[in-house]
């Protein structure tokens, strides 16, 4: 899928214009807060994500405009024509071709991943990165991954309030143990798609990265219902000293390798940031070899810690993966973009060349 042309209204610091995007690479290029990540937001709300962060509706409107209601819309093409409309007010209405739909069934239409500077650090980061990683992959590739999983949320909160109070745990236990089992299967699955994602970006790599999904709180049961239920069990004295539930997918980390240690020990820094690019671009390799659609790849200041060769060979791998790419980078940080290139200066988009 690809967008061809989005427009908003009354949306950030963001100027009301049409933009038409190029099929291939869109490199935005302006100073920290001119506009490039707005721009991003645009997209990615219009192909069913949502604003990048968990923000009050009212931080995504422009108040010297605030009269106005919030409008976004987005023309997509490739694999289908669609028009898609947001509202954004005290809530978010999605409609595609005039009708109202939902974040999950726009997703399927039209396959979208961003990456933000944070995600620079899946190697060396924290487990929640990766955890958040794994979770957007699943959530396209398997359309009730992200329904369950907000059921999962709402029953481990339920289960940290009936701990705290030393309450009876039998009936979250049933609760979560299919929504925790599938959960882990479906990340497991998606982990082992990724890992063969990877072959297809060797330049990018400095070694072999091996990745596997680790369980939270395991035993390392291959089965997983089984699993649940003897690690619960195993738990159930941490579980009341602390308070807090000790198993499931909350805890869960995808360990990655290289040469059987760390690949956060083996890689330097730089090296490190370039297994992350990797990481990405499997991600969007996974979703297409599922979907069978292309998706949208949305980067924002992806190329910040990358050495020059190390930033040549990531726009070289996007030149050639056939996707529609949106990145945005400071200014003059790549050179040589073999796509659209695009000025952004207080919220205005100027095209270059």
């Amino acid at each position: 899928m690809y967008s061809l042309k989005t427009a908003s209204r009354n949306f950030r610091n963001m100027d009301s214009q049409v933009l038409e995007w190029s099929k291939g690479l869109n490199l935005l290029t302006g100073e920290n807060g001119s506009g490039k990540t707005n721009t991003l937001e645009t997209i990615h709300i219009l192909t069913g994500w949502g604003p990048f962060r968990s923000l009050r509706k009212s931080s995504l409107v422009n108040w010297e405009y605030s009269t106005e209601r919030t409008l976004l819309k987005g023309i997509f093409g490739g694999d289908e024509s669609l028009e898609v409309l947001a509202g954004i007010s005290s809530k978010t209405v999605l409609y595609c071709d005039g009708k109202r739909t939902t974040f999950s069934s726009l997703r399927e239409r039209i396959p979208a991943l961003a990456f933000l500077p944070d995600d620079l650090s899946l190697i060396d980061g924290s487990p929640s990165g990766r955890r958040r990683y794994l979770d957007r992959i699943c959530a396209l590739v398997f359309p009730l991954y992200a329904r369950r999983l907000n059921d999962l949320k709402k029953t481990l909160r339920h289960r940290s309030i009936i701990l705290k109070k030393g309450g009876d745990l039998s009936v979250t236990s049933r609760v979560l143990e299919p929504l925790v089992s599938w959960i882990w299967s479906v990340r497991s699955s998606v982990t082992d798609l990724v890992g063969i994602g990877l072959s297809s970006f060797p330049e990018l790599l400095p070694g072999k990265l091996c990745l596997c999904h680790k369980r939270g709180g395991s035993l390392g049961i291959e089965d997983p219902y089984q699993d649940f239920w003897e690690s619960l069990r195993a738990s159930e004295n941490n579980e009341k000293r602390y308070r807090s539930p000790m198993v499931g997918p909350h805890r869960d980390d995808l360990v990655i390798t290289c040469e059987k240690k760390a690949a956060s020990e083996v890689f330097s820094r730089g090296h490190r940031r370039r297994a992350s690019v990797a990481m990405m671009l499997a991600a969007a390799w996974t979703v297409e070899h599922r979907m069978k659609r292309k998706p949208v790849l949305m980067l924002d200041e992806i190329a910040a810690e990358l050495d020059e060769k190390g930033r040549n060979i990531m726009v070289n791998t996007l030149a050639k993966s056939s996707w529609q790419v949106f990145a945005a980078t400071a200014e003059g940080n790549i050179k040589n973009w073999p796509g659209d290139v695009w000025a952004v200066e207080k919220g205005h988009l100027r095209k270059l060349y």
